[in-house]
């Protein structure tokens, strides 16, 4: 066979691939391990779709709106903006992309928490760009002053925390917007949970960009939707970065028809906290240790005599494996792998853990 003589870029070459969560092979499973929405998405959005393939799904052919125009205007009118300021994007990740594209490079520092979503560091590397990574106190606030000190072009911050549900308030945010002189990113991906967006901060400060998408609270995981909100000068920066036609045309339906029945969402979320709420008292009740959560998943720390933390929490992830339940374990991140994220399903599902979890506390006996 003939050699080649191509080369891996230096970035590249050097970068980690994200690791998604197992997606199971076969029936019977409980799936608790990535936040996706328990429930089924408005039925309009399975309207919308089937009326935009019509009857032969000839629309297909054809090239989707190349700046998901009404897509936009839609998030525009649920967020209270006008429509320059909102983005529509293959999934927030898209966004988030974009934003490193924009906002990255090896001159300019990305700053984030740890731990946080484990995609930033991965879109921060492919831009060249060094991440910075900062603990929480003791207490779960942000270090605040190490922030505002740390030459970073652009500071990450998911609200809620994922993978640890902690939510920090407006207050917050809009000191960091104060101090902090460059961007402020708010990942919203779990605020449909919260009932908080800062959305209206976006527009009050020329250095926050709000980021959301449709997998979690809106029940889209499958068709990759998500949007941003910020000024009009940061908005055109991002549209000069982004692939052309990067929504296809039944995302940009499906996202439609999800936003124009915001209240059947909001009814499946306030079941979801309802849920999330039992599951704690439970937790609480039997004597779990756990981080109180403000989104759709509660992280918990098992212990098991003989074990250490991290031991214990592997053992209680293998276990509930072998009951066909799966919950997110990171195993070689020693600052949550003393822990599992357990994501909240539909009350069966919930009950199916509780059972398996109480059974793995007998065993210890």
């Amino acid at each position: 066979m003939k050699s080649n003589n191509y080369k891996i870029s230096k970035t590249v070459s050097g970068l980690s691939a994200y690791v998604p969560g197992e997606q199971p092979q076969g029936g019977g499973w409980v799936k608790l391990n990535t936040n996706e929405f328990p429930y089924p998405p408005s039925p309009k959005v399975r309207e919308a779709i089937l009326e935009e393939l019509g009857g032969d799904g000839a629309s297909l052919r054809l090239y989707p709106q190349p700046l998901s125009d009404i897509l936009r205007k839609a998030v525009a009118e649920y967020y209270g903006v006008e429509p320059q300021n909102a983005l529509a994007g293959n999934g927030s990740d898209d966004i988030l992309n974009l934003l490193m594209r924009a906002f990255g490079d090896e001159n300019l520092k990305i700053a984030a928490m740890n731990p946080s979503y484990s995609l930033y560091p991965v879109l921060a590397k492919m831009q060249g760009a060094e991440l910075l990574e900062f603990n929480f106190n003791g207490d779960y606030t942000l270090p605040l002053d190490a922030i505002f000190n740390s030459g970073a072009n652009v500071f990450i911050l998911t609200n809620p925390n994922a993978p640890l549900g902690l939510e920090f308030d407006e207050a917050v945010l809009e000191k960091i917007a104060q101090n902090f002189n460059c961007l402020l990113v708010i990942d919203e991906a779990y605020a449909p949970f919260s009932g908080y967006t800062a959305a209206k901060l976006a527009l009050k400060y020329d250095n926050i960009l709000v980021v959301c998408t449709s997998s979690k609270g809106w029940g889209l995981a499958g068709m990759r939707i998500g949007w941003a909100i910020a000024n009009e000068k940061i908005i055109e920066v991002l549209d000069r970065v982004r692939d052309s036609y990067n929504l296809d045309r039944l995302a940009q339906v499906a996202g439609i028809a999800a936003l124009e029945d915001v209240a059947y969402y909001k009814k499946f979320c306030r079941k979801v906290v309802e849920t999330r709420e039992d599951f704690e008292k439970f937790l609480s009740d039997n004597g779990w240790d756990y981080v109180k959560s403000r989104s759709n998943f509660v992280f918990v720390r098992p212990r098991k005599a003989g074990l250490s933390p991290a031991e214990a929490a592997a053992d209680f992830f293998e276990y509930l494996k072998s009951q066909k339940i799966l919950v997110r374990f990171w195993k070689n991140d020693s600052k949550i792998s003393d822990g599992v994220r357990v994501t909240i399903g539909t009350p069966d599902e919930m009950e199916k853990f509780k059972e398996s979890a109480l059974k793995w506390k007998e065993l210890q006996k």
